[in-house]
């Protein structure tokens, strides 16, 4: 099945913008029930805040940008081409610590099509200070 732009569902965040293009809640966009596909766009000094996803297994793919990327406690800078998995439930963040847009690719498997997409940790502790 063919993806067009037309079939990208955008969504507005206050970090930036993600589009949907396979999402099993979605009424359009690839029919996939097993495979969840976002492009995120971070704007500059913002980020995709500690959080986790119960029951998804998570790959982000560095389209283009400089991100801050925290996988528990463990901190690294990632550029254009590096991956990083993330496991279910693993707490994680993503911060656009460039001058530009930062973008990415997440794909996540959906083993639970019930679960929220994720859950939001950045106000409890160690999270909520661990940048500072």
């Amino acid at each position: 099945m063919f993806i067009e732009d037309k079939d990208i569902i955008a969504e507005p965040a206050d970090m930036g913008l993600n589009e949907f293009f396979s999402h099993h809640l979605l009424n359009q966009g690839a029919p996939s029930k097993d495979i969840i596909l976002i492009r995120g766009t971070i704007k500059p000094g913002f980020g995709h805040d500690f959080h986790y996803h119960e029951d998804r297994e998570e790959f982000l793919y560095i389209l283009k940008g400089s991100i801050e990327q925290w996988i528990g406690e463990e901190k690294r800078l990632l550029g254009p081409g590096d991956v990083l998995y993330v496991p279910a439930g693993t707490i994680h963040g993503s911060y656009n610590v460039g001058d530009e847009d930062a973008q990415l690719l997440a794909i996540f498997n959906n083993k639970n099509a019930e679960a929220e997409l994720a859950t939001d940790v950045s106000q409890q502790e160690p999270w909520a200070s661990i940048r500072n």
